[in-house]
């Protein structure tokens, strides 16, 4: 499709999900850390609704996806079995990463209760980056294609 090297704007995946026990810290609220777990949740579901599974599109073709910044701003606490809205944007896919932005608000009342980011790089074996139009061409085609018929 075009030839468009990196693409923003952003294709957006929203899930409502509840608040597990298992998550939550001896003050009875969402342990901070979990949240990028939640993140992940958030990044892997959007990319299979745009048909490019991580496990099979990446892991089993020889693409390490890392993670080389993730931030995340606490604005509320949330509580067991509350329920909960997670939106996740792939904000930006360029050749050598992709931008994740996250939102996280209560299903009650819409109130903000984290927003987060994570920038992942493409990265051969030995943890060098790599651009991924050149070493994967039908990959990236692949990938490319699949983005633009999303956003």
């Amino acid at each position: 499709m075009g030839g468009m090297e990196s693409a923003t704007g952003g294709i957006t995946n929203r899930q409502e999900l509840e608040v597990r026990w298992g998550d939550c810290d001896a003050a009875g609220i969402v342990y901070y850390a979990k949240y990028f777990d939640l993140f992940t949740d958030g990044r892997v579901a959007l990319l299979k609704k745009i048909n490019i599974p991580y496990q099979k599109f990446f892991h089993s073709q020889g693409v390490v996806v890392v993670a080389v910044e993730a931030t995340c701003r606490y604005r509320k606490s949330l509580q067991p079995e509350e329920r909960y809205f997670l939106k996740t944007t792939l904000s930006l896919l360029s050749r050598s990463r992709m931008i994740f932005d996250y939102v996280i608000t209560s299903a009650e009342n819409e109130q903000l209760a984290a927003e987060g980011r994570t920038v992942h790089a493409f990265v051969d074996d030995t943890g060098k980056p790599f651009d991924i139009k050149k070493k994967y061409p039908q990959l990236w085609s692949q990938l490319q294609e699949n983005y633009n018929q999303n956003i």
